[in-house]
């Protein structure tokens, strides 16, 4: 009897306790934790643990409008269910999109054709590398035809996602004394940390062109440097496009580089570039090799340690973390023209 009586003041103390914490932090919102009774929020975080606290977010968010379209689909294809078999997975799926998602034999000798270096599908005896071409597009028509019309639902608001899209962090990035692409005064400023040597950097910069091309009025390319240390000739690389654009060659010194990214080991690469884009040999190497260039660099590094940058390529909009498809023109097209309208739209990234 003691003991039960001991366990029930113990339970009493631990809730009131609990309670009394809750009814804390209900008097702000924004508090995240107290540490000896004064109280944290968000905006007394560096910009790095505030990038950290909303990549939680976005894959929370991420995660349950996932849960949210496949139940969705779930429950519009339950009544076709019997319709399912081995050779016919998505059938229910079909029937209630009204199309198929078996490609065309010109869709599939196409894809074959883009896989020819595909040594392992290239192994297989022609009918097999049919069949596993029909169900890699197979799948992948499904997906998109599933994401568009799940999309349509949200639209409609046949489905709804109880937590809010988390809205980026905005950071405040220091302005570099660097040239940029674009426009310097335009409306949309976009800081790119970038490694030489990432292939992934190189991907972006093909559809950097493409941005600047249809955008370069309303658009402030800022190139920044973040080397990464595994990558040994990255550092090397950012001097080089860094002193280029000294001379007024930044986007020809970028595309440059990234197009000899294979090659750039080999001893005498710069003097090479130098050439091939028509540079002062003697200030440019003056420049790679200058103390102020390393320090530059080094500066740029630091300031994207500062705001969470860990890999690359690492983009900010307007000082917030793109997280769209940083590989998509008409992501981009869609955000520019957003920000034009209004610089601060934080639902757009």
């Amino acid at each position: 009897m003691l003991i039960g009586r001991r366990i029930l003041i113990q339970a009493n103390a631990f809730f009131c306790a609990s309670i009394c914490f809750t009814s804390a932090f209900a008097a702000d919102p924004s508090a995240l934790f107290t540490i000896d009774g004064k109280t944290f929020s968000q905006k007394d975080l560096t910009p790095s643990e505030q990038g950290r606290l909303h990549e939680i977010d976005v894959n929370r968010f991420k995660t349950i409008e996932s849960l949210a379209r496949q139940r969705f689909v779930e429950e519009k294809t339950r009544a076709y269910e019997k319709l399912k078999s081995a050779e016919k997975p998505f059938a229910a799926e079909e029937k209630w999109l009204n199309q198929s998602f078996d490609p065309n034999q010109p869709e599939i000798d196409k894809a074959l054709e883009n896989f020819k270096d595909e040594k392992q599908l290239q192994a297989l005896p022609a009918e097999e590398k049919n069949k596993v071409m029909r169900r890699y597009l197979s799948q992948q028509k499904r997906v998109k035809v599933l994401t568009e019309a799940t999309d349509k639902a949200i639209e409609k608001g046949e489905i709804r996602i109880s937590m809010k899209a988390p809205e980026a962090p905005l950071v405040v990035i220091n302005k570099s004394l660097q040239v940029s692409l674009g426009d310097s005064k335009a409306p949309v400023r976009v800081v790119e940390f970038t490694d030489f040597q990432c292939p992934y950097c190189k991907k972006l910069a093909s559809v950097t062109q493409d941005v600047l091309r249809k955008h370069g009025k309303n658009v402030s390319w800022e190139v920044r440097h973040f080397p990464l240390g595994f990558h040994k000739q990255a550092r090397a690389a950012s001097a080089a496009v860094y002193c280029a654009s000294v001379q007024g060659k930044l986007a020809e010194a970028k595309k440059w580089v990234f197009d000899a990214q294979e090659k750039l080991p080999q001893e005498n690469i710069y003097a090479e570039m130098s050439k091939a884009l028509s540079l002062n040999s003697d200030s440019f190497e003056k420049c790679r090799k200058a103390d102020t260039t390393e320090k530059l660099i080094q500066a740029d590094v630091q300031e994207g340690e500062r705001v969470g940058v860990s890999g690359t390529p690492t983009v900010f909009v307007n000082g917030r973390k793109f997280q769209g498809d940083i590989q998509s023109v008409e992501a981009w097209d869609s955000l520019i023209s957003s920000l034009v309208k209004n610089p601060q739209n934080p639902t757009t990234l």
